[in-house]
């Protein structure tokens, strides 16, 4: 660990010397049908081939105050939070997240330890983020497989694009919660020279335990009728006892009465009722005797036993109004520097963060003894998850004085990761990561109606590990390919074209130490290579510039995970076992999406229908098996899946004078993801619809500004869900919920320093919020009320 300190020390050394950093990949010049600036610096819009596209700028992102990309776009229609705990959450778009939802940095991807444990946070400093935007809908032309279900792209101020008009800027600010401890951020930036501009920046955030409504668990966790998988989940033991009705047994077996003392044959006194006049011995048929407590005539609904529960114990005692284990630490540095002429840019970045959080759950650290004189009791650890995390980003843009093209761009970023999986202070596992990636993009004019982007991308991802209790063997991928992305624009009809076709390649390395699971543990971690072909078309069609209509249809497909394939151990931070199939095919979707909308004065008003088709859907699937500890037994399997949905949007927007403005936006949406297969173990596992989907809802949200007070707030009702899937019993469905945050700001303005006061709450009606999507539903909520207090300067 000491050698890891000192690393980010180094790190954080050189970026104060050089103060230089990446900025990432400007978002595509390729223009969208239809972009609507408002003044509460959201953008909605479609783009051409993938849909809706939304993208937020700091001023929304200073609103929102989320510690986390996907609660960040919690608000976004058909976006909501995979939430793993209060420190860990990623953007779930149409039911789709992790692998199948791209997050990238600046246009290029990051660590996506992400999308195989979903505990791991994308490694970004949410205070540097200059915008996000989110692609909603198939993105695979544009950013390859991992994207099929959509991408989310964090653009942040390390590496700047223009030079200062002032020569020198930046920002302080500080903020003290009375739920989210304290988060403190600083950024800074300025000319050097004629054409030369520098960026420096940190960000630190540390919170307690944080407080909660109620009890942690669910009511379901004490519920005498809740079934075995449904208490491993809950981390709760149950005092069962099982009572036999052995007045409705006739007969007791010879063949038991006979061996019931010998220890080979493992029997007991449960063995010994039976239905049967006789039974085999030594291959001999032999009467059994009567069994003298046998009642006959009884109803033949009778049950056969009855259950009596004696008591439900938690794993590791809990505190009603407080979540176990849900502190955090985040620490991180950032610098760059970029040289910028009229018609070329080139810039450099460096990144370095540190992190430390817990998640709201236990799991067992020692194993079960056999032994004749010792009685082995469980004893249960609180996990942890720390990162630590470097990366350098280059970055460059020409614009050459020729008419057909308009622009190249080309970008890498390295990035080397340790993430570890932390019981209690022992270190179950520990993954070393190194990516590097590059891309490069032309955009074309090739004639005043027709215009293009195409590039190319690759990257290279090694993983090693260290632990013998790690799920997933060292192994390293390789991904590369080509794309072009193409608009014929006749007004008032345009028609968007685009392919792309890729090569994957995943391979497990040599690993002595690493033990693998009694399951399917991966198969023989065989070398797999995928290739993979995307194709995207939409046509839409303006009317007089106060409507429109669009249809697209995307073909795109996705190469199993390294953990899709290999993974066969405990894997601690979600709580199962999880095992891999190297024999596992490429999963393919055909997807279609008919939107429309108005906007005319400050009125604005659109909806989307969507429909996809999903062969090989890869999901990770229950085997009804539970290991000591609680860990459950889970298999990737590949089975067909149907997603629909429904997005609503409407706003109106009032501008009085310069800074005098109201804006009111409503949103809904409703998504299924549907089981289409013929899968008789799939519809026992997960039954018609995959389990842990995200509910139907709807959210109403209110912007105002006059002149130097501001404020905003946000409601969203979670409806209880009706598309339950099951957990081998069907799962529960959680209660319904509403969400309410607000925030006020008052500007000041001393010369040139702009100050900013605000105080903000989270979860004002402090209500017991359990997301149907969250893993860990059964064993927190939401965190409760949080009300903060800050400041931001601005220079």
């Amino acid at each position: 660990m000491l050698q890891y300190q000192n690393k980010l020390f180094l790190a954080s050394l050189l970026m104060l010397l050089t103060a230089r950093s990446t900025h990432a990949q400007t978002q595509s010049t390729v223009d969208t049908l239809r972009i609507i600036e408002l003044p509460t610096a959201v953008a909605t819009g479609h783009v051409p081939g993938y849909g809706q596209k939304t993208r937020l700028d700091r001023k929304q992102l200073d609103r929102i105050q989320a510690q986390t990309v996907g609660e960040t776009l919690s608000h976004i229609s058909g976006v909501q939070n995979a939430s793993f705990g209060p420190n860990s959450g990623i953007p779930m778009i149409r039911s789709l997240s992790g692998s199948r939802v791209n997050i990238l940095s600046n246009g290029l991807s990051i660590n996506d330890l992400s999308g195989i444990s979903p505990n791991l946070n994308p490694n970004i400093d949410m205070d540097n983020l200059r915008e996000i935007e989110v692609y909603k809908g198939a993105a695979s032309v544009l950013f390859g497989g991992k994207a099929i279900g959509g991408a989310v792209n964090l653009s942040d101020n390390s590496i700047p694009i223009t030079r200062l008009q002032r020569g020198i800027s930046g920002q302080a600010s500080a903020e003290f919660g009375t739920n989210s401890g304290s988060r403190q951020s600083l950024a800074f930036n300025t000319n050097v020279g004629k054409y030369w501009v520098g960026h420096i920046g940190a960000t630190r955030l540390a919170h307690g335990d944080l407080k909660i409504p109620g009890n942690t668990k669910a009511p379901i966790a004490y519920d005498p009728k809740i079934d075995h998988l449904t208490a491993a989940m809950a981390q709760v033991n149950v005092d069962r006892e099982t009572i036999r009705n052995l007045t409705l047994y006739p007969y007791l077996s010879q063949f038991v009465l006979d061996n019931m003392a010998d220890p080979k044959w493992g029997l007991s006194e449960a063995d010994l009722y039976t239905f049967e006049n006789y039974s085999f011995i030594n291959g001999v048929k032999v009467l059994n005797p009567q069994n003298d407590k046998y009642i006959s005539g009884q109803d033949p609904k009778t049950p056969l036993y009855t259950e009596v529960i004696h008591g439900i114990t938690d794993y590791v005692p809990v505190e009603r109004g407080l979540m176990p284990n849900s502190h955090a630490e985040r620490r991180s540095v950032h610098a760059g520097t970029s040289y910028i002429r009229d018609n070329f840019r080139i810039g450099l970045g460096l990144y370095a963060l540190e992190s430390y959080y817990g998640i709201p759950g236990f799991a067992q650290r020692n194993k079960p003894v056999h032994s004749h004189t010792t009685v082995w009791t469980p004893i249960y650890e609180a996990i942890n998850t720390r990162t630590y995390s470097y990366a350098w980003q280059l970055e460059s843009a020409f614009k050459p004085k020729t008419q057909l093209i308009s622009e190249i761009k080309f970008s890498y970023r390295g990035e080397l990761s340790d993430d570890r999986e932390i019981l209690g202070r022992y270190r179950v596992n520990r993954f070393d990561s190194e990516r590097h990636a590059v891309r490069s993009e032309i955009t074309q004019q090739f004639a005043r109606f027709w215009s293009g982007v195409s590039g190319f991308d690759f990257s290279f991802v090694a993983l090693k590990g260290e632990g013998d209790r790690r799920y997933i063997p060292n192994n390293l991928s390789r991904e590369g390919g080509i794309f072009t992305l193409q608009t014929i624009d006749l007004n008032p009809i345009a028609l968007h074209l685009g392919y792309r076709h890729d090569w994957i390649a995943r391979r497990t390395l040599s690993d002595p130490t690493y033990q693998r699971s009694r399951g399917l543990a991966g198969g023989h971690l065989s070398a797999r290579d995928f290739s993979l072909n995307h194709f995207s078309a939409d046509i839409s069609y303006s009317i007089f510039d106060i409507a429109y209509l669009q249809a697209t249809y995307s073909h795109a497909e996705r190469a199993p995970g390294v953990n899709e394939l290999y993974a066969g151990n405990d894997h601690f931070a979600i709580l199962v076992e999880e095992n891999g199939d190297d024999r596992l095919d490429k999963e393919s979707s055909d997807s279609y999406e008919l939107s429309g909308g108005i906007k005319h004065g400050g009125l604005k008003f659109s909806a989307t229908h969507y429909h996809s088709f999903f062969k090989n859907y890869l999901y990770l699937a229950h085997t009804g098996i539970s290991r000591s500890g609680g860990f459950l037994v889970k298999e990737w399997r590949a089975s067909d899946t149907e997603i629909r949905g429904w997005e609503l949007e409407g706003g109106y927007t009032h501008v009085w004078a310069t800074d005098c403005h109201v804006v009111l936006n409503a949103f809904a949406d409703l998504v299924k993801n549907i089981n289409t297969s013929d899968d008789s173990m799939r519809k026992w596992a997960e039954g018609d619809y995959m389990p842990n989907l995200p509910t139907s809802r709807y959210g109403l949200s209110i912007a105002l500004q006059y002149k130097k007070f501001s404020g905003n707030a946000n409601f969203d009702r979670y409806l209880r869900q009706r598309y339950l899937g099951k957990n081998i019993n069907v799962e529960p469905a959680m209660p319904a919920y509403s969400l309410l945050s607000g925030q006020l700001s008052y500007k000041v303005n001393i010369k040139r320093y702009e100050f900013v006061y605000f105080i903000s709450g989270n979860n004002l009606l402090n209500v017991e919020a359990r997301p149907q999507n969250s893993i860990l539903k059964y064993l927190a909520p939401l965190p409760g009320r949080n009300l903060s207090i800050g400041m931001k300067l601005l220079l």
